[in-house]
């Protein structure tokens, strides 16, 4: 499958990473901010055509389906181009801004029948089915820890007096957007949508987040989730039951899944040592598009939503408020 990539950035190379192993996966063009970048992009990885239009990629017919890894608050109006021309689309997490969006983005989906996909990492990778299939062992879940954090790169430029795209509150970017979306999608991908969510975070004077804390409330336990893009910490996530407690090393990208037997202590390694994590993704898209389905089987619409229906609830409650928000 021919594809197109929107965006010349690090995710990118990630993107081209798991794409040199899959196949049936072909990049042919690539579209950056300039036709400088988008031909600089090409040259590293060998990629044919360069242009510095999404509009002008989408008509050369030289391409089958879409990556679009943007800053946050284009991912709606490109995503909604591309689904409008019937060409597959990969959308870069968040799949748009608020659930009003993603929302209008699964219906648009689904009125040109044409496939969309969002990339949560985690929930494409074969360690979290082995979390969701062992999640029996620990009995009943009595409470759940969901950590990832990281200091950003961008931060010091940010404490200087700069103004990096990272903490721009109008590109409906900040903590929770890059950082908490991971958590929460590995919330909603094993428990479903919570029933009640209290959440609180540390705003910059741009309106953006730089850390933030969330209780997802479920049936019988609470999920904890603690994300910041200020500081580091180790971002081991544990899942307590009555029985004992299963570790996932990290949220975003999990390598490790352990469980730890309450009664005896005994360790047991569950997981599995991954490929490069965009591949599954890739790989999922392409399989799914044979089928002639318009949506994955990792992250169907419906979760897709779910995640994006508890981030906007977050964001509203901490007072997080982005352009194209109605609240």
């Amino acid at each position: 499958m021919k594809f197109g990539v929107i965006g010349t950035n690090f995710v990118t190379d990630f993107f081209m990473a798991g794409a040199t192993q899959v196949a049936e996966c072909e990049v042919v063009a690539v579209c950056g901010t300039s036709l400088e970048k988008a031909k600089g992009f090409g040259e590293k990885y060998g990629i044919p055509h360069a242009f510095n239009s999404y509009q002008e990629m989408s008509e050369s017919q030289l391409i089958e389906a879409v990556y679009i890894a943007v800053p946050n608050s284009l991912h709606h109006p490109i995503t909604t181009y591309f689904l409008e021309k019937g060409i597959p689309t990969f959308c870069e997490k968040p799949l748009a801004a608020n659930h009003e969006q993603v929302k209008e983005l699964i219906d648009c989906a689904k009125k040109n029948h044409t496939y969309l996909q969002e990339g949560l990492i985690p929930l494409y990778n074969p360690n979290f089915q082995i979390l969701r299939d062992n999640l029996n062992l620990v009995g009943r879940i009595r409470q759940v820890n969901l950590n990832f954090s990281k200091y950003s790169s961008r931060y010091d430029a940010y404490l200087s007096g700069e103004n990096p795209t990272t903490f721009r509150n109008e590109l409906a970017n900040g903590a929770t957007m890059d950082l908490g979306v991971y958590v929460v999608a590995d919330c909603v991908g094993l428990f479903g949508k919570p029933n009640k969510i209290l959440s609180t975070a540390s705003l910059l004077d741009t309106g953006a987040d730089v850390a933030g804390s969330s209780i997802l409330s479920y049936d019988d336990f609470n999920v904890t989730l603690n994300y910041s893009k200020a500081s580091d910490t180790v971002n081991t996530c544990e899942i307590c039951g009555e029985l004992g407690q299963l570790l996932i090393d990290q949220p975003s990208q999990p390598q490790r899944i352990s469980f730890i037997e309450r009664k005896t202590g005994k360790h047991t390694e569950l997981g599995i040592a991954p490929k490069e994590n965009f591949s599954y993704e890739i790989a999922e898209m392409i399989n799914q598009i044979k089928k002639n389905e318009i949506e994955s089987t990792k992250v169907p619409f419906d979760v897709s939503l779910a995640i994006h229906e508890t981030l906007t609830e977050m964001r509203r409650q901490s007072g997080i408020v982005f352009p194209m928000d109605k609240f």
